[in-house]
């Protein structure tokens, strides 16, 4: 019987996937396929080019300032960030050059952005179909692919449980880091995820106001990247942000008090509508105006929760592990090591279902 491992979307959430397989695998459970979305893609290349330790090494030891220098953020065509460093990583240290060299097979996930239709990778180069299912919309650019444009691969299918069947495997564990994102939780979730995504929006701010001063207004192309001299220190950075954190509070103080009354109008608006999933959730609209960041993290939140219901519900895995991860934001790299620990804690709270199953003693 081949097990076959689904790696759902979820950003830096993805971290947790690294706990998941290596709790599976002190269960003695041997993955013969495994199949990626988004960063399940990421971390499925480099478990199956036997680098999971050194990326969990890795991904454990960064800071937050070292995110940002990965991230490459400025203003540029298709997103806000390029993701250069982030990929270059794992083309040079984390995954093989090929689908044709890895050690199991892979499949990875990503979506035309014009036609709307999955396309699946299984074969060629492994660096630019991890990158095209990584493409989070607004976030990263899209990637050119024979003659098409691909973004992340979470559009249209999160959790690909399908491709892990095409790959011949018999027993599918899915792992769907979206679990906290359903309506039944939303309340909940609402407090801890807005001020995580004040965290985001403000890492983004400062980050942005950086490069400005630096280089005058003026981005560099991904090609012309020095990857030596592109940052400063993280004395300077620090000092960056400090000061532009203090501009942004004020900024940020000046539109809440401009829009105050445009707020209350539309909290008006918001008591009239359908409660949806029969779950009103009501918030104070004058308190904070949604950064662009959070408003688009809690999109993708929405998208990704509701695709991810619909895709597992015609094509179930045989066992689905949900870590809880309400308290991480997108975001939030360089938390690995909480991720990691908590994905663990995942496999170990549906350890005896997987006994059961495999009839494992």
């Amino acid at each position: 019987m081949k097990i076959g491992l689904a790696l759902g979307s979820g950003a830096a959430r993805g971290w947790a996937h690294i706990g998941i397989i290596q709790a599976l695998e002190e269960l003695g459970i041997k993955i013969d396929v495994v199949a990626g979305c988004s960063i399940g893609a990421y971390v499925g290349a480099a478990y199956t080019s036997d680098k999971l330790e050194p990326l969990a090494e890795w991904a454990s030891s960064l800071s937050e300032w070292q995110v940002l220098g990965l991230m490459g953020v400025g203003i540029r065509k298709g997103g806000l960030a390029s993701g250069f460093r982030v990929f270059k990583a794992l083309e040079e240290n984390f995954c093989a050059k090929s689908f044709e060299e890895l050690s199991k097979p892979l499949g990875v996930v990503a979506t035309d952005l014009y036609s709307g239709k999955e396309v699946s990778f299984t074969q060629g180069p492994i660096p630019s179909a991890v990158r095209a299912s990584c493409a989070i919309p607004a976030l990263f650019p899209p990637v050119a692919y024979e003659g098409r444009w691909l973004v992340d691969g979470a559009v249209v299918n999160p959790v690909p449980v399908n491709l892990c069947r095409q790959l011949g495997a018999d027993f599918v564990f899915a792992v769907n880091l979206s679990a906290d994102f359903r309506p039944e939780v939303q309340a909940q979730f609402r407090q801890q995820h807005e001020s995580n995504q004040r965290r985001t929006n403000d890492f983004f701010s400062q980050s942005q106001s950086f490069i400005q001063r630096i280089f005058g207004g003026k981005f560099k192309k991904d090609e012309d990247i020095d990857l030596d001299s592109e940052l400063e220190s993280e004395e300077m950075l620090e000092a960056m942000a400090e000061n532009n954190s203090n501009e942004s509070l004020q900024s940020e103080q000046q539109l809440t008090t401009e829009n105050s009354e445009t707020g209350n109008q539309l909290e008006l608006a918001t008591e009239e509508l359908p409660s949806g999933d029969d779950l009103p959730v009501k918030l104070d609209l004058t308190d904070s105006t949604p950064s662009m960041l959070g408003v688009m993290s809690s999109s993708l939140d929405i998208l990704q929760a509701r695709v991810t219901r619909s895709r597992l519900a015609g094509d179930p895995p045989d066992i689905l592990i949900e870590p809880q991860l309400r308290d991480f934001g997108i975001m939030e790299f360089h938390r690995a090591a909480e991720l990691i620990e908590e994905g663990r804690q995942s496999v170990n709270r549906v350890a005896e279902q997987i006994k059961y199953q495999l009839r494992l003693t």
